[in-house]
């Protein structure tokens, strides 16, 4: 069961590139970031409210929805909207394999058990780095020279990188601070976390740009953000914790390795755009260092 789930997360998390290329070519990136998560908290409330579940907040314990919604949704979302408007979709699903990576260095620090480092998860990182890399570059550069010379698409690559290391910390954090939460529900738990992003959002985008006008929400944009809002993020979220529950954060956060074939499927379906050979060499190195890192050590 497991890997069934493993298999949706991957899918979930790797056309959410593909999705966001489409909202931010419409809309300015944070309206764009807003109604993605608007979508997804839409999503929890018609679930939680038919499953009637609790949605009781002790207000001492707001923090925690609050804190795991800025590392899991809003930052990552927002960094995501911004960055893919100067990149392929491709980029942006392989550097959510660099998830991982930082989900093992969180993990080893503040989780260890069976999520401590060793000596042959610390070389599958090594080897999913080198792959993403090999990967990447090329890809970098491409970008770049087609906006001639212009840097935004390098931009875009950090936005990513910052993208990646808070959904690597939020994996540990919802071990820490939700899985083993025991005063609010996982319902309530998740539910103000879409709220409070929803919420900050909201206000900033009201701040820092101008409103949309309808005519942006033509029919595949608005498909683009039900993707992207109910997919990719709430059913990739309760996919997320069932595989956090299971395998640990680890071992979770390898999914994220899937995610550039899922993307490189979604440019070549939509695009026609065929991956080169150093993007076939980067998957190689990536699935190597995969098969070293997912494979559950004993707690100690």
């Amino acid at each position: 069961m497991g890997y069934i789930l493993a298999v949706c997360l991957a899918l979930c998390w790797g056309t959410a590139p593909l999705a966001t290329k489409y909202i931010v070519s419409a809309l300015p990136p944070v309206w764009g970031t807003f109604f993605r998560v608007f979508a997804g908290l839409i999503f929890f409330a018609v679930l939680y409210a038919a499953q009637r579940k609790s949605l009781y907040l002790p207000l001492r314990r707001a923090w925690k929805p609050a804190l795991l919604g800025f590392t899991l949704i809003l930052f990552p979302f927002a960094a995501l909207s911004w960055g893919q408007r100067f990149v392929a979709p491709t980029v942006g699903g392989i550097f959510y394999g660099t998830v991982p990576i930082w989900s093992f260095i969180a993990a080893g620090i503040f989780l260890k058990g069976e999520d401590r480092f060793t000596l042959r998860r610390t070389i599958g990182v090594l080897f999913g780095l080198i792959g993403m890399w090999t990967v990447m570059w090329p890809m970098v550069s491409a970008g770049a020279a087609s906006l001639e010379g212009n840097p935004n698409a390098v931009y875009g690559c950090a936005a990513f990188i910052l993208m990646t290391w808070s959904l690597g910390m939020g994996g540990v954090l919802i071990k820490k601070i939700m899985v083993d939460e025991h005063t609010i529900t996982p319902q309530a738990n998740t539910f103000y976390q879409y709220f409070f992003s929803a919420v900050i959002l909201l206000i900033s985008a009201f701040m820092f740009e101008q409103v949309p006008a309808a005519s942006a929400f033509s029919t595949k944009v608005t498909l683009a953000i039900l993707a992207a809002g109910v997919l990719s993020s709430a059913v990739a979220f309760l996919l997320m914790v069932a595989l956090v529950r299971r395998w640990g954060a680890t071992r979770m956060a390898a999914v994220a390795y899937f995610s550039p074939v899922v993307a490189m499927g979604g440019d070549f379906i939509v695009y026609g755009r065929i991956p080169s050979g150093a993007e076939a060499c980067g998957l190689l190195l990536i699935f190597i260092g995969l098969f070293l890192i997912q494979k559950k050590v004993d707690a100690k």
